[in-house]
């Protein structure tokens, strides 16, 4: 497998685990910059035979447009419309509403909007309707945001008290690692993972996969497991989940 590492990673801590796995490994890799706004790469990567990504969206979308097998694990399952089909009371957000962001309607008090897509559009946030639909006019009217339109489809539902949240790595339906990276609202990356986290992660692979390689986002509400979200792993950070085990057992996947 070849990896193609986007350069501007290092504030990432797992970025120097990965490069010394790549390294020590005696992986074949390459570290690129991402040109903006459809530019490649530089250096430029041509190789034959499996070629992986680790970066930016943009470097993923690159990645298919390249036609770079696996390339990135990205299609239209990570959509929260596809999650909640599958995994129905199991996420966090099961009774959110689904509309165009042009179509959100009044709410009450504080609520939670996030896009549908893993795109990157906005961050899943808790808003007013006063601060919201000061921003949707800006987006609509004066079209200062270009990642969101009237037409980004988006879940609209009430807040939720998170205790906890992990990030499990999930590749050919197994977990692989994981990472703890937030205590309530305080960003706390930690290895340590309970062993109930690892057994709901591993029942929800098995449950349903988006593709053969995913993060799986668990959230602890109420005392209760629920899945926060699911990331394209290509481009979900590292915190502090077992990077060698993640570059092994891609590594591992037959092609």
């Amino acid at each position: 497998m070849h990896w193609v590492v986007q350069n501007n990673l290092f504030n990432e801590r797992g970025f120097h685990t990965l490069m010394q796995v790549l390294e020590h490994g005696g992986l074949p890799h390459t570290l690129v910059k991402v040109i903006p706004f459809g530019g490649g790469v530089e250096p430029a990567v041509d190789v034959a035979g499996p070629v992986i990504v680790m970066g930016s969206l943009t470097l993923t979308r690159y990645a298919r447009e390249r036609g770079w097998v696996p390339g990135a694990f990205l299609n239209d399952h990570f959509d929260f419309r596809v999650w909640r089909e599958h995994l129905g009371e199991h996420l966090l957000n099961a009774g959110a509403r689904v509309c165009r962001f042009a179509d959100v309607t009044p709410v009450d008090g504080p609520f939670f909007i996030r896009p549908c897509l893993d795109d990157k559009s906005f961050s899943g946030m808790v808003t007013t309707w006063e601060e919201f639909t000061a921003w949707r006019d800006s987006v609509l009217v004066l079209g200062e945001d270009t990642t969101v339109s009237a037409d980004t489809w988006v879940a609209v539902g009430a807040p939720k008290s998170i205790q906890r949240e992990y990030r499990m790595v999930i590749v050919d339906g197994r977990v692989i690692t994981g990472t703890r990276y937030k205590l309530g609202d305080r960003v706390v990356a930690s290895a340590e993972v309970e062993p109930e986290v690892y057994a709901f992660a591993q029942a929800m692979a098995d449950r349903w996969a988006p593709d053969r390689a995913y993060a799986l986002d668990v959230f602890m509400h109420d005392g209760g497991l629920y899945v926060g979200e699911i990331n394209n792993l290509n481009s979900a950070g590292f915190y502090a989940y077992d990077v060698a085990k993640m570059v092994a057992a891609i590594e591992a996947m037959p092609w």
